[in-house]
């Protein structure tokens, strides 16, 4: 039988050129806010609650994102160390975006979009991508400890060395090219879903000890010799 070739695709992430620095408040997040060019710095928006702001080629460094930020879009932007923790970002958009070393601890990113997104070594623990479009994109030494991503809809994406312990696959969508790579996938949920995902690397007695608990069927492992 022949090995299944592996497609290797990298996020066509833009890097913002040109920038002007934030001037508050005119460039503060507010209802229907458009910027571009603009980079933000130890910045501080967690107590706003925001619709419809558009930010293209922007720079956030250590900036605290507001508490809601839904319909919005993010576009060829950079978000360094930035705390998007428990944002409510519903039937939002991310395109060409780079995150890294950021924190989406229980970020709500529902029914949205991310196209050609890195996510970098960023706690994304309780976080959900649920009912969303995935569509090239890289996770990479992730923590997204019981993340969900039921009913997610999968084309072109990789995850590569997360700890995905316990998060939620129900009802995925895999359209082409889910790719896990050296990440813990024990006590996911929902793993029939990821029919025609490639698992490389990892802990294959978990995993299959996770299989086993969603057909219902009983692993005794063998742990030893029994001594004569």
């Amino acid at each position: 039988m022949a090995r299944k070739r592996e497609v290797r695709f990298e996020p066509a992430v833009a890097k913002p050129g040109a920038l002007r620095p934030a001037v508050s408040p005119g460039d503060d997040p507010i209802d229907e806010l458009t910027v571009t060019d603009v980079e933000y710095r130890d910045a501080d928006f967690a107590e706003r609650h925001v619709s419809g702001v558009s930010a293209e080629s922007c720079l956030f460094d250590s900036v605290r994102f507001p508490s809601t930020l839904r319909h919005s879009t993010l576009a060829e932007s950079t978000l360094r160390v930035c705390d998007l923790a428990n944002v409510q970002a519903d039937d939002s958009t991310m395109i060409e975006t780079l995150i890294e070393n950021g924190r989406l601890t229980g970020l709500s990113w529902t029914a949205g979009v991310l196209r050609d997104v890195l996510i970098d070594s960023t706690r994304a623990d309780l976080s959900s991508f649920a009912q969303s479009r995935l569509r090239t994109v890289v996770f990479r030494d992730c923590d997204l400890r019981q993340a969900d991503f039921q009913s997610t809809e999968f084309r072109n994406v990789r995850f590569e060395r997360c700890n995905l312990v316990g998060a939620r696959f129900t009802g995925a969508r895999i359209q082409q090219h889910l790719r896990f790579e050296d990440c813990d996938l024990t006590g996911i949920y929902g793993i029939t879903a990821l029919r025609g995902a490639t698992i490389n690397g990892g802990d294959p007695q978990g995993l299959a000890s996770t299989l086993a608990r969603e057909l219902g069927i009983t692993v005794e492992w063998q742990t030893g010799l029994d001594e004569n």
